[in-house]
Protein backbone atom coordinates (compact mmCIF):
# COMPACT_ATOMS: atom_id res chain seq x y z
CA UNK A 1 0.00 0.00 0.00
CA UNK A 2 1.79 3.11 -1.27
CA UNK A 3 0.25 6.37 -0.14
CA UNK A 4 0.63 9.87 1.22
CA UNK A 5 -1.17 10.55 4.51
CA UNK A 6 -1.62 14.18 5.56
CA UNK A 7 -2.58 14.34 9.21
CA UNK A 8 -4.53 16.80 11.27
CA UNK A 9 -3.63 19.25 14.00
CA UNK A 10 -1.46 17.56 16.67
CA UNK A 11 -1.33 14.31 14.71
CA UNK A 12 1.10 11.66 15.93
CA UNK A 13 2.34 8.64 14.01
CA UNK A 14 1.24 6.39 16.89
CA UNK A 15 -2.37 7.12 15.89
CA UNK A 16 -1.98 5.40 12.53
CA UNK A 17 1.09 3.12 12.72
CA UNK A 18 0.25 0.97 9.68
CA UNK A 19 -0.36 4.03 7.50
CA UNK A 20 2.80 5.65 8.85
CA UNK A 21 4.81 2.63 7.69
CA UNK A 22 3.06 2.38 4.33
CA UNK A 23 4.08 5.66 2.77
CA UNK A 24 4.75 9.32 3.50
CA UNK A 25 3.16 10.45 6.77
CA UNK A 26 3.05 14.26 6.86
CA UNK A 27 2.14 16.34 9.91
CA UNK A 28 0.98 19.90 9.19
CA UNK A 29 3.15 22.72 10.56
CA UNK A 30 5.73 20.17 11.72
CA UNK A 31 6.73 18.61 8.39
CA UNK A 32 5.45 21.34 6.07
CA UNK A 33 3.63 24.66 5.88
CA UNK A 34 0.34 24.70 3.92
CA UNK A 35 1.73 26.47 0.87
CA UNK A 36 4.52 23.88 0.61
CA UNK A 37 2.21 20.87 0.37
CA UNK A 38 1.80 20.93 -3.46
CA UNK A 39 5.56 20.37 -3.74
CA UNK A 40 5.15 16.98 -2.01
CA UNK A 41 2.50 15.76 -4.43
CA UNK A 42 3.88 14.23 -7.60
CA UNK A 43 1.04 11.83 -8.35
CA UNK A 44 0.43 8.19 -7.54
CA UNK A 45 -2.15 5.81 -6.22
CA UNK A 46 -3.61 7.20 -2.98
CA UNK A 47 -3.60 10.36 -0.93
CA UNK A 48 -5.44 10.59 2.39
CA UNK A 49 -6.07 13.80 4.32
CA UNK A 50 -7.54 13.95 7.80
CA UNK A 51 -9.16 17.08 9.26
CA UNK A 52 -6.67 19.95 8.97
CA UNK A 53 -4.77 17.86 6.42
CA UNK A 54 -7.96 17.44 4.39
CA UNK A 55 -8.58 21.19 4.56
CA UNK A 56 -5.06 22.03 3.37
CA UNK A 57 -5.33 19.51 0.53
CA UNK A 58 -8.61 21.08 -0.59
CA UNK A 59 -7.25 24.60 -0.34
CA UNK A 60 -3.79 24.16 -1.82
CA UNK A 61 -3.86 20.98 -3.89
CA UNK A 62 -7.30 20.25 -5.39
CA UNK A 63 -5.86 21.02 -8.84
CA UNK A 64 -3.53 18.04 -8.32
CA UNK A 65 -6.18 15.48 -7.32
CA UNK A 66 -6.44 14.14 -10.88
CA UNK A 67 -2.84 12.92 -10.56
CA UNK A 68 -4.00 10.29 -8.03
CA UNK A 69 -6.07 7.15 -8.43
CA UNK A 70 -7.89 7.91 -5.19
CA UNK A 71 -8.19 10.92 -2.88
CA UNK A 72 -9.75 10.30 0.53
CA UNK A 73 -10.63 13.33 2.68
CA UNK A 74 -11.71 12.57 6.24
CA UNK A 75 -13.60 15.28 8.16
CA UNK A 76 -12.81 18.02 5.61
CA UNK A 77 -14.09 21.56 6.12
CA UNK A 78 -14.10 24.91 4.36
CA UNK A 79 -13.56 26.90 7.56
CA UNK A 80 -12.70 25.39 10.94
CA UNK A 81 -14.42 28.15 12.89
CA UNK A 82 -17.71 27.06 11.31
CA UNK A 83 -17.43 24.14 13.76
CA UNK A 84 -15.11 25.38 16.49
CA UNK A 85 -15.54 28.98 17.73
CA UNK A 86 -12.51 31.24 17.52
CA UNK A 87 -12.67 31.98 21.25
CA UNK A 88 -12.06 28.28 22.02
CA UNK A 89 -9.07 28.20 19.69
CA UNK A 90 -7.71 31.36 21.35
CA UNK A 91 -8.13 29.64 24.72
CA UNK A 92 -6.23 26.63 23.40
CA UNK A 93 -3.40 28.88 22.20
CA UNK A 94 -3.17 30.47 25.64
CA UNK A 95 -3.15 27.01 27.19
CA UNK A 96 -0.35 25.81 24.91
CA UNK A 97 1.90 28.51 26.38
CA UNK A 98 1.30 27.12 29.88
CA UNK A 99 0.29 23.45 29.82
CA UNK A 100 0.68 22.14 26.25
CA UNK A 101 0.33 18.46 27.14
CA UNK A 102 -3.03 19.10 28.81
CA UNK A 103 -4.35 21.03 25.81
CA UNK A 104 -3.35 18.34 23.33
CA UNK A 105 -4.63 15.56 25.57
CA UNK A 106 -8.02 17.26 25.88
CA UNK A 107 -8.21 17.75 22.12
CA UNK A 108 -7.38 14.12 21.38
CA UNK A 109 -9.96 13.01 23.92
CA UNK A 110 -12.59 15.04 22.04
CA UNK A 111 -11.41 13.34 18.84
CA UNK A 112 -12.26 9.97 20.38
CA UNK A 113 -8.59 9.03 20.67
CA UNK A 114 -7.85 6.17 23.06
CA UNK A 115 -4.06 6.29 22.95
CA UNK A 116 -1.99 8.14 25.54
CA UNK A 117 -0.11 10.35 23.10
CA UNK A 118 3.02 12.16 24.18
CA UNK A 119 3.63 15.73 23.12
CA UNK A 120 7.11 16.82 22.10
CA UNK A 121 7.71 20.23 23.66
CA UNK A 122 9.60 21.36 20.57
CA UNK A 123 6.33 21.15 18.60
CA UNK A 124 4.50 23.76 20.68
CA UNK A 125 5.32 26.56 18.22
CA UNK A 126 4.02 24.42 15.36
CA UNK A 127 0.82 23.67 17.29
CA UNK A 128 0.23 27.38 17.91
CA UNK A 129 0.93 28.16 14.26
CA UNK A 130 -1.62 25.51 13.31
CA UNK A 131 -4.35 27.01 15.49
CA UNK A 132 -3.64 30.52 14.17
CA UNK A 133 -3.97 29.10 10.67
CA UNK A 134 -7.27 27.41 11.49
CA UNK A 135 -8.69 30.67 12.83
CA UNK A 136 -7.96 32.49 9.57
CA UNK A 137 -8.10 29.91 6.79
CA UNK A 138 -11.19 29.71 4.61
CA UNK A 139 -11.88 28.04 1.28
CA UNK A 140 -14.16 29.75 -1.23
CA UNK A 141 -14.94 27.44 -4.14
CA UNK A 142 -17.25 28.53 -6.92
CA UNK A 143 -17.43 25.05 -8.44
CA UNK A 144 -15.62 21.83 -7.72
CA UNK A 145 -13.26 20.11 -10.16
CA UNK A 146 -13.92 16.60 -11.45
CA UNK A 147 -14.38 14.45 -8.37
CA UNK A 148 -14.83 10.88 -9.63
CA UNK A 149 -11.74 9.75 -7.68
CA UNK A 150 -12.69 11.67 -4.52
CA UNK A 151 -13.98 10.03 -1.33
CA UNK A 152 -15.41 12.24 1.44
CA UNK A 153 -15.72 10.74 4.92
CA UNK A 154 -17.32 11.93 8.16
CA UNK A 155 -18.03 10.32 11.51
CA UNK A 156 -21.55 10.77 12.82
CA UNK A 157 -20.19 11.26 16.36
CA UNK A 158 -17.60 13.84 15.32
CA UNK A 159 -17.27 16.50 18.06
CA UNK A 160 -14.72 18.55 16.12
CA UNK A 161 -16.09 19.03 12.58
CA UNK A 162 -19.85 19.54 12.50
CA UNK A 163 -22.01 17.67 10.02
CA UNK A 164 -23.08 21.01 8.48
CA UNK A 165 -19.40 21.89 7.86
CA UNK A 166 -18.83 18.52 6.18
CA UNK A 167 -21.99 18.96 4.09
CA UNK A 168 -20.64 22.28 2.80
CA UNK A 169 -17.77 20.33 1.24
CA UNK A 170 -20.08 17.62 -0.10
CA UNK A 171 -22.12 20.22 -2.02
CA UNK A 172 -19.02 21.31 -3.94
CA UNK A 173 -18.18 17.79 -5.15
CA UNK A 174 -21.40 16.16 -6.39
CA UNK A 175 -19.62 13.21 -8.02
CA UNK A 176 -17.62 12.27 -4.92
CA UNK A 177 -18.31 9.07 -3.01
CA UNK A 178 -19.67 9.89 0.46
CA UNK A 179 -19.20 7.72 3.54
CA UNK A 180 -20.80 8.54 6.89
CA UNK A 181 -19.31 6.27 9.53
CA UNK A 182 -20.13 5.25 13.08
CA UNK A 183 -17.14 7.18 14.34
CA UNK A 184 -15.86 10.19 16.21
CA UNK A 185 -13.51 12.73 14.66
CA UNK A 186 -10.75 10.13 14.59
CA UNK A 187 -11.71 7.43 12.12
CA UNK A 188 -10.04 4.15 13.00
CA UNK A 189 -7.06 2.94 11.03
CA UNK A 190 -8.91 -0.22 10.01
CA UNK A 191 -11.77 1.90 8.59
CA UNK A 192 -9.32 3.97 6.56
CA UNK A 193 -7.62 0.84 5.22
CA UNK A 194 -11.03 -0.53 4.23
CA UNK A 195 -11.78 2.72 2.37
CA UNK A 196 -8.45 2.49 0.57
CA UNK A 197 -9.08 -1.11 -0.46
CA UNK A 198 -12.59 -0.24 -1.63
CA UNK A 199 -15.49 -2.66 -2.18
Amino acid sequence: MSLIFVGGWATAKEQYPVLAESGDFLIPFVDFSPEELPDYLTGGKIIVGWSTGAHILLKECSHLFSMYDQVILIAPFLSFIDSFPEKILRRMIAGLHKTPAAVVSSFHNNCGEKLDLSLAEENVDALIEGLEYLICSRIDFVAGPSSANLVLVHGNKDKIVKESAFDSVVKIFPQAKIFRLESGHKVSESEIINLIKGP
